[in-house]
């Protein structure tokens, strides 16, 4: 009886290979024709559900209809995908094989992602649908979409760890294949944490002159520092020890690479086991020790310089800067602590680059206000030191065109109260810079502006002279003390404020006076607003002193708001001393950061 049921079967199977052989025959020369057709639905029902039969006899019933087009070569998806493509989602193995026996070309033909059906079989993890594709000898492990990533990325992205097993010993070389955003298959392992897949990918050979392309943006170690992996750096350099010499496209190793990115559990891996890539340049010359400078990873700085064997003051980049003045030129400060307090670095201090340039140049061209503090604090920093254009820090520092004009004040200030001397050639371009006429039109601007304010608080305390709120109870100390403070202060407000006004207007008069006219009108003006506080502060607390608490909160908030106002304009008028003296330079030193501060956020966001 079985043997009766195999006949019948074999004899229908017989029949529907001669029915698609017959198919086959009327499709010839039509295997690259781009017209294509949305899917019939009981074709797609047949493919779905792994339906020989009710697959090889829709497609007969295709043929026969009009236009003759309309068959199962050129019925695809919403999304192009061909019947081959469909029946490797649904992993329908005996469709899939049945196709690619009788119409071999589907095999490479692409979605609109750019996926073949063997990209498709593996997005879905259909294994079985897989290894029907591959047992076809087409070379399609080394086919990429759309994206630029062929079966093993796909399988490595969807953490397919059968897939991986099956794709990789059939083309290893695929692993270090990259996709459009520069990853291979082995970049993708790491990033996806798979310590599994990424084992098995490292016994890929690397070095291997018949490789197709080489890693150019990221190699395996790279992505394993970018995702601060130590187990992953181990099993790479247990697995395959040559991944660690891989350099990107700027030369940088990935110690050069750890450092930048202040991976320290990374970089002292690398130290142990590669020390020589502390001594390799870059394409632009830097050693590793300079990346961590640039990026202000003190801890990495660190790091470098307890190994005995390294000499810090000999790694130079090409203009012969050493870390001291990397860290300087870049502005990072705890850097440059950090190696100013190393009593084997003291020959860095007023070290020069191929210009010239100490550590201290460097800062002031940058404007590194923060920097100078530190370095000018330090006794041994020299700070009459010429470069080779015979300029002093401070010369630099003056001489600098650019936008950041609070910067630059504060910068000035530092130097200036550290008895930083002027050079002679410095000087002269003060003195230009001084004697280059003013814009007529800003000047205007700003002299409309502080008259204004002048007439105003002019205006303001010369009505409350007259307008005292409340009873004067002459009995009451308390009280008298307020109205002698509000007369004195609002006298003060007034007189200072029309002295402003005054000088404004001779500076619209005699116009050769305006930066003069200008900076003593500000200083009166500010003093008025300030004794206006005052003698609003007195007023206040004499209307409202019959309920004690409102008064005494008041005039606790007014005294909180003029120290603060004290504070700001103190700050905001040191940097403007330009002398010597020891106390300014003191208060610079603590002061710098919080008016960086200040100066960071009111130069950061742009003026409307």
């Amino acid at each position: 009886m079985d043997l009766e049921i195999d006949m019948e079967n074999n004899v229908q199977m017989q029949e529907k290979d001669k029915e698609l052989e017959k198919l086959k025959e009327k499709f010839q020369g039509m295997e690259d024709q781009g017209t294509n057709i949305l899917m019939a639905v009981y074709l797609y029902e047949a493919v779905k559900n792994d339906d020989v039969g009710r697959f090889i006899s829709d497609s007969v019933v295709l043929t026969e209809r009009e236009p003759p087009i309309s068959t199962i070569l050129h019925q695809v998806s919403a999304s192009g995908n061909s019947v081959l493509h469909k029946a490797a989602s649904f992993g329908s193995r005996e469709i899939a094989k049945l196709i690619i026996d009788h119409f071999p070309f589907l095999l490479t033909r692409r979605n609109v992602l750019g996926d073949t059906a063997l990209h498709v079989a593996t997005k879905a993890r259909k294994l079985n649908v897989m290894k029907v594709l591959i047992d076809a000898k087409v070379n399609l492990l080394q086919m990429k979409n759309k994206d630029g990533n062929t079966a093993l990325h796909e399988a490595v992205i969807a953490r397919y760890v059968d897939a991986v097993k099956y794709l990789f010993p059939r083309h290893k070389e695929v692993s270090y294949y990259l996709n459009d955003g520069g990853e291979s298959p082995l970049c993708l392992a790491i990033e996806t944490e798979n310590i599994e897949i990424l084992e098995l990918l490292l016994e890929a050979p690397y070095g291997n002159g018949g490789l197709i392309e080489r890693p150019r943006k990221e190699s395996p170690v790279h992505a394993a520092i970018f995702m601060k992996r130590r187990d992953m750096l181990e099993k790479i350099f247990e697995k395959n020890e040559q991944l660690f010499h891989i350099r990107d496209k700027k030369g940088k190793t990935p110690l050069h690479y750890a450092a930048s990115k202040g991976y320290i559990d990374g970089v002292r891996f690398l130290l142990t086991e590669f020390k020589h890539d502390a001594f390799r340049r870059s394409k632009n010359c830097d050693f590793p020790i300079h990346a961590a400078c640039k990026r202000g990873h003190t801890n990495v700085v660190k790091e470098f310089l307890q190994q005995e064997w390294l000499y810090p003051t000999e790694l130079l980049n090409k203009k012969r800067q050493n870390i001291l003045h990397v860290a300087a030129e870049n502005g990072k400060n705890n850097v440059v602590k950090a190696i100013l307090s190393d009593s084997k670095l003291e020959e860095l201090k007023n070290a020069v680059d191929k210009n010239g340039n100490t550590a201290l140049h460097l800062a002031s061209m940058n404007l590194h206000s923060k920097v100078i503090c530190s370095l000018t604090w330090d006794k041994r920093v020299d700070l009459k030191r010429r470069n080779k254009e015979g300029l002093t820090a401070i010369d630099i520092a003056s001489s600098n065109r650019n936008d950041l004009k609070a910067a630059q004040d504060l910068t000035l200030w530092v130097l200036s109260s550290a008895d930083t001397p002027y050079s002679e050639k410095g000087r002269k371009i003060s003195l230009k810079r001084e004697r280059a006429p003013p814009k007529l039109e800003q000047i205007q601007n700003l002299i409309n502006v502080i008259l204004v304010i002048a007439v105003l608080v002019a205006t303001v305390t010369f009505s409350a002279a007259f307008t005292v709120p409340g009873r004067f109870n002459r009995s009451d100390a308390g009280h008298r003390l307020a109205f002698y403070v509000f007369i004195i202060c609002d006298s003060i407000a007034m007189y200072f404020s029309m002295t402003g006004a005054f000088v404004l207007i001779w500076a619209l008069v005699a116009s050769d006076r305006e930066k003069f006219s200008i900076n003593f009108a500000l200083i009166l003006l500010i003093v008025a607003i300030f004794t206006m506080s005052m003698a609003f502060m007195a007023v206040v607390y004499i209307a409202l002193s019959n309920i004690p608490w409102i008064s005494y909160s008041l005039l606790a908030g007014g005294i909180y708001y003029l120290l603060t106002f004290s504070f700001i304009f103190t700050a905001l008028m040191f940097p403007k001393f330009r002398t010597s003296n020891r106390i300014l330079h003191f208060i610079s030193h603590y002061l710098v950061p919080y008016k960086l501060l200040w100066v960071q956020i009111w130069e950061g966001v742009p003026l409307i």
